[in-house]
């Protein structure tokens, strides 16, 4: 074993919390964010935290998350491709032991499935339990989570959880006790929980390419075979299907069973139809057959794999369907996903035959589910031209590499019967391509052989089919299976066997030696005759002698069965490899196959990784593993400060995450972060990790400042193709006094960063002597300055006036204590701790609570409590130095990041010289509480951001940030308004100034989100912002359901798209290059403030496909207002107003602004004035002329460059008038 002794690195923090409301963008100053980000979105995970996250083109990016409370959370976040995965702290030692879906924690489908907040407020689930008795005990509801569905082929259920941690704690709150003594459970009599992801049609060619008019001529149609085609609905009235449906039944009722999709009408035609539109010519495989419709894909093409499952029940059970038709999939599974096990379950008990397509993603590995399952039919696609199709899903199954599909059937360009409701298409027939039409044709045969053979099972059938197909040369088992399907080859053959054998993935050994695995492989002989089978077997791209045969030559009886043994072995098989390969019988001209595969898994070793605290002693915590192919583990380290993994050869990084003491004493808390990266596992491995080497991680402020929140945390990105990027991180709540880090020493990691993120504030309330302390933000302050306090302990009889000193009661509420206080007349309510770490006060979250205690409360650590506490025995009088900042007028946003490694010195000094000072102006109307929220980009271009804390409601404070990386700030009223500035570099030793929510507020477009693009594939979308400020280039919305937005687009004269939800606009534009006219109209009352009441915005541009291949942005015209307002929002009557035009940078069709022009109106619209304008730079400048007794002034606006883009801005009192 290769030993080592490593000190450790770290990567970027990334435990951070969202904003609220928009995603950031670049800046005025120096645009330094990456382009292409989207609209945010934020979804509640099963496990409780909310993650916030920017949906670009690539999927979901920038994740944030926070806890209930809205405190940062730790987490580990994973992407590989368009895929990013965000796993908290509380579910990784579920997720790692197999207990929890990793789709629950994949962003990217969450949003695109439509199960984020915004669109949802219930997370489907599916869950399996340990036993049927466990299922029905449970009710129609539980904590947090409601039950919607019995699956009984699963063992299970489809429940709909609320948006809250309720239902994950009712069924961890158990197994989290029992955590550290060994692996987790779920509790309920829960074995699984699986996100109830959406399925969605798979769309493609011909009869008599399958020799099915060659079993009609024998006449034989399917008829009376039982049918079932689970599907998007149907058409009951064309001609086709007349006399054909037999039963149907929605398992979508928020949708009509009528086909509005035309999917499940072209597919159920392709099975069953007549041909009556078209004379007889076109023609289903199976025209003879009842056909039983159930609807489980809505309108939308989307169906809940738990509908979908009911479905498969109600077609196998109730309707006792002996062919049921699944053009439809989700993701690729390993075959042990719910909608897999339901197939296999209803299989096994009814008879019946899933013919499942193989899913359209075109790749390797792509099989999805339910057609992964064991007992599916799982067809793929060929062309015309017996060609495998491009689109068509590719094996081996994710886990064991068994072969799929099993089958493939035409499914390029399949001309069939269009359903009068669907969108698409016209007259009584459509074209479609797909796997999804490559699988009715594989029904339809199945149903041909049925009605020829009663007697066979599913099973049977499904050897029948896959035995007899069309051998394809060219292609491999893992393409197409055993080949296109033949169904006239079928309906003459007697003998059939295995459709299948796998020999499993074996374990990887050093030396590598292993026992052969031998399966048997049976065949069935139908005919009268016994029959001598010719065998032969082989794995591709393996020498001949790793498989063998227990025999050459067998001969199956009359009526009867005869097996032969195939044996694999894996000694000298290639590593990290899956292989798939043929049996081959053949008597005279015909050939039976079965398909095998085999494989063995990549070369691993053992990571052994010990953990000591700083006096030796073995350290308990959490540790995360990470690869850069991907691979990831999670493990609780114990009492004996080691974990044994056991790995693939990679490139790793590891981070441990525990509890030390911190810099107050012995019973204070410190967290200790010893990463360990570009671990090279290509041996066995030990790794140590000594606290007593970590240092501490701090900062220093020019003035006295607290920190108020802090997050750590380091990021890897990959540097080979297909790799993963991992990021991870920790914010330590209120009970840490510190941080320590292992520094590195000399070594150096290419893409690897640790990165500290904290927020300083002028501190609260200081004691002079006692600085581990924690004031309650939400408590009644003291009045600002220095004051003495006497210090008396609780039961004192004279406490008016005084500070009371109480020791921490776990049985009682602080705030009821606090109010105790009050009444008594105390002044200052000081609770100490009775355990180890500082007392969190008892809520962390800004936005509450409503009824604030009426007496200052704050908390002391147990060493410096129990100090105070002694001193007033002792003295019985003892004077406090008290120091009130009830508003603070300073903070700081600092941000260290460490590129390849840590330094010994992990103390970041902030002063002048590497800082930059922003005036910020805070102008909300109301003077109600606003919060203030600032983000960063750091090494590895990862965001950042801290919870959201206390900004005046109306004045100004000083902000200092960290110079040289992009700053974005957020402000917000909660619940009511909004405002993000762009991406922002500050220079060293820079000033600047921010004004928040000042009028004039107006839609306002960014530079990097996208907010208004045309994409290369001819997709338009719009979201427009509707309550910009005039600060610099701030883009603002108002909270959800306190203003409407309408959204128009026309072309020309024609109104081509419309939405009045505010969601805004998706659409497919032309590909001509034609004028455009772009309506935002925006209202909001006095919500906000009495200015700005409603807008009206028309944009005219230009706009053709995109032929570059990359998306582009039409040429907006911006229109950004400046008129010097008073606090309360009113200009001077002759005040100067001034009018900025201007394309964001990178906008596609921007000219030279040629035309302004600025009409005023002082009596809301009744009468305008033409304002005379000069032009100043970039500006158009008017004076104010406004009447003695004007209230109000509303402007309209327009603008054109020298290419015709124009824009028309009505604002509805824009600003007051003093």
């Amino acid at each position: 074993m290769l030993m080592s002794r490593l000190r450790g690195a770290g990567l970027i923090a990334v435990c951070v919390v969202p904003f609220a409301l928009i995603p950031a963008a670049p800046a005025t100053a120096s645009p330094a964010a990456p382009s292409g980000a989207g609209p945010s979105a934020t979804v509640t995970l099963l496990t409780g935290e909310k993650v916030t996250v920017t949906m670009t083109t690539d999927g979901a990016t920038d994740p944030q998350v926070r806890d209930e409370r809205g405190r940062p959370v730790g987490f580990l976040a994973q992407r590989k491709g368009k895929d990013t995965f965000v796993y908290p702290d509380s579910a990784l030692p579920y997720v790692s032991a197999g207990l929890l879906d990793k789709q629950l924690f994949n962003l990217t489908e969450l949003v695109e499935d439509g199960y984020d907040d915004a669109h949802s407020d219930r997370l489907p689930l599916i869950v399996r339990y340990a036993d049927r008795s466990a299922r029905t005990k449970v009710s129609a509801s539980q904590d947090g989570a409601e039950k919607v569905l019995d699956l009984e082929s699963i063992q299970g259920a489809a429940l709909r959880a609320e948006r809250s941690d309720d239902f994950w704690t009712s069924i961890t709150a158990t197994s989290r006790k029992r955590a550290a003594a060994g692996a987790p459970t779920l509790g309920g009599g829960i074995t699984k929980i699986w996100l109830d992801g959406k399925s969605r049609g798979a769309l493609a060619e011909s009869t008599a390419q399958i020799g099915a008019p060659q079993v009609w001529a024998d006449g034989n149609i399917g008829a009376g075979v039982d049918v079932a085609v689970l599907d998007s609905g149907i058409d009951p009235d064309h001609p086709d299907l007349a006399g054909r449906i037999v039963a149907t039944r929605n398992f979508v009722p928020e949708y009509p069973i009528l086909d509005r999709l035309g999917h499940g009408t072209h597919v159920a035609s392709t099975i069953a139809g007549s041909g009556a539109a078209s004379g007889g010519v076109e023609k289903g495989v199976a025209p003879g057959v009842r056909l039983h419709i159930g609807k489980v894909l809505g309108d939308n093409n989307y169906g809940e794999n738990s509908g979908i499952i009911e479905g498969m029940e109600w077609a196998a059970r109730d309707q006792h369907a002996k062919i049921i038709n699944l053009s439809l999939g989700d993701s690729p599974t390993d075959g042990t996903d719910p909608m897999s096990l339901a197939v296999n379950e209803l299989s096994a008990e009814t008879g019946a035959l899933f013919v499942v397509a193989a899913g359209n993603q075109g790749r390797e590995y792509g099989i999805g589910t339910p057609a992964a399952a064991d007992a599916a039919l799982s067809v793929g696609a060929v062309d015309r031209t017996d060609a495998l199709a491009g689109f068509s899903s590719m094996g081996p199954r994710l886990g064991d590499r068994a072969v799929k599909p099993d089958i493939t059937a035409p499914g390029a360009e399949i001309l069939a019967a269009r359903s009068q409701y669907a969108k698409d298409g016209e007259g009584s027939y459509m074209v479609m391509s797909g796997t999804s039409m490559a699988t009715p044709h594989v029904a339809g045969a199945a149903a041909l052989l049925a009605a020829k053979h009663p007697e066979l099972n599913g099973e049977q059938l499904k050897q029948l089919l896959t035995s007899t197909t069309e051998r394809l040369p060219d292609m491999t088992a893992y393409a197409g299976g055993t080949g296109r399907l033949d169904v006239a080859a079928a309906e003459k053959a007697t003998l059939f066997g295995s459709s299948t054998v796998t020999f499993g993935y074996a374990e990887w050994t050093s030396p590598a030696v292993h026992t052969p695995v031998t399966r048997p492989v049976r065949y069935t002989n139908l005919g009268d005759a016994p029959v001598t089978l010719d065998l032969s077997a082989s794995l591709t791209g393996l020498p001949a002698g790793q498989v063998t045969l227990s025999q050459s030559r067998l001969t199956v009886p009359a009526h009867g069965d005869a097996e032969v043994k195939v044996t694999v072995s894996f000694d000298g098989m290639p590593f990290d490899q899956a292989f798939s390969g043929f049996l081959t019988a053949t008597a005279g001209s015909a050939a039976i196959r079965t398909t095998l595969s085999a494989g063995q898994e990549t070369e691993r070793h053992k990571l052994v990784v010990t953990t000591k605290d700083r006096s030796g002693r073995p350290l308990t915590g959490a540790l995360t593993v990470m690869g850069a192919k991907g691979h990831f583990e999670y493990v609780s380290v114990d009492a004996t400060g080691t974990a044994t993994l056991r790995l693939p050869v990679d490139t790793y990084a590891a981070w441990f995450s525990g509890d030390v003491e911190g810099v107050h004493g012995p019973y204070s808390k410190g967290a200790v972060l010893m990463p360990a990266n570009g671990l090279e596992l290509d041996q066995d491995r030990a790794v140590v990790l000594d606290a007593a080497e970590a240092k501490r991680v701090r900062t220093t402020t020019p003035e006295r400042a607290d920190v108020t929140e802090a997050s750590f945390g380091f990021s890897q990105q990959s540097r080979i193709s297909g790799g993963s990027d991992w990021y991870t991180g920790t914010a330590p709540d209120a009970s840490y006094d510190s941080v320590w880090a292992l520094p590195t020493g000399n070594t150096r990691t290419d893409g690897f960063a640790f990165g500290t993120r904290w927020r300083l504030t002028q501190p609260a309330l200081q004691i002079a002597g006692y600085d581990d302390l924690r004031a309650q933000h939400a408590a009644r302050p003291l009045p600002a300055g220095s004051s003495h306090v006497d210090a008396v302990l609780a039961g004192d009889r004279d406490v008016h006036g005084k500070a009371v000193v109480v020791r921490h009661d776990p049985g009682k509420k602080i705030e009821d204590e606090a109010a105790a206080a009050a009444a008594a007349g105390a002044r200052m309510l000081v609770v100490v701790n009775d355990g180890v770490g500082r007392l969190a006060p008892w809520t962390s979250s800004e936005w509450g609570p409503v009824d604030p205690p009426p007496v200052t409360v704050v908390t002391l650590s147990h060493d410096q409590g129990e100090q105070l506490i002694s001193r007033i025995q002792r003295e019985r009088r003892v004077k406090l130095d008290v120091t009130s900042n009830p508003t603070a007028t300073y903070v700081y946003d600092l941000q260290r990041d460490y590129q390849g490694g840590l330094p010994a010195d992990l103390t970041y000094r902030a002063d002048r010289s590497n800082l930059a000072r922003i005036t910020a102006s805070y102008r909300n109307w109301r003077s109600d509480r606003v919060l203030q929220a600032r983000g960063s980009r750091g090494a590895g271009n990862m965001m950042t951001s801290l919870t959201p804390a206390p900004a005046p409601a109306r004045g100004e404070r000083t902000e200092w940030v960290t110079a040289g990386i992009p700053w974005t700030d957020q402000v917000l009223v909660p619940n009511v308004i909004s405002q993000q500035s762009e991406w922002t570099t500050y220079r060293a030793g820079g000033t600047a100034s921010q004004t928040w929510f000042s009028p004039v507020q107006r839609p306002r477009l960014v530079t990097v989100m996208d907010t208004v693009v045309r994409h290369s594939d001819g997709a338009f979308q719009v979201f427009v912002p509707g309550w910009g400020d005039s600060g610099a280039a701030h883009m603002g919305e108002m909270a959800w359901g306190t203003a409407q937005q309408s959204l128009q687009l026309y072309q020309g004269n024609d109104l081509i798209a419309r939405n009045d939800d505010g969601s805004g606009l998706y659409l497919t534009l032309a590909p001509e290059r034609l004028p455009y006219r772009l309506v935002s109209e925006n209202s909001r009352g006095e919500v906000a403030g009495p200015y700005s009441t409603s807008t009206r915005t028309e944009w005219g541009f230009t706009s053709g496909a995109v032929t570059s291949g990359r998306d582009a942005k039409p040429a907006l015209i911006q229109l950004d207002y400046a008129v010097e307002t008073d606090p309360a929002g009113k200009a001077d009557r002759h005040a100067d107003l001034e009018v900025t035009p201007s394309t964001l940078p990178g906008v596609v069709g921007a000219g030279t602004i040629r035309k302004v022009t600025v009409d005023v109106s002082y009596d809301d619209g009744i009468t305008w004035r033409r304002a005379g304008l000069r032009r100043d730079g970039d500006a158009w400048r008017a004076e104010l002329d406004a009447p003695r007794k004007a209230a109000f002034a509303t402007l309209r606006t327009t603008a054109s460059d020298s290419r015709g883009n124009t824009v028309e801005q009505r604002i509805n009192r824009a600003f007051g008038l003093k």
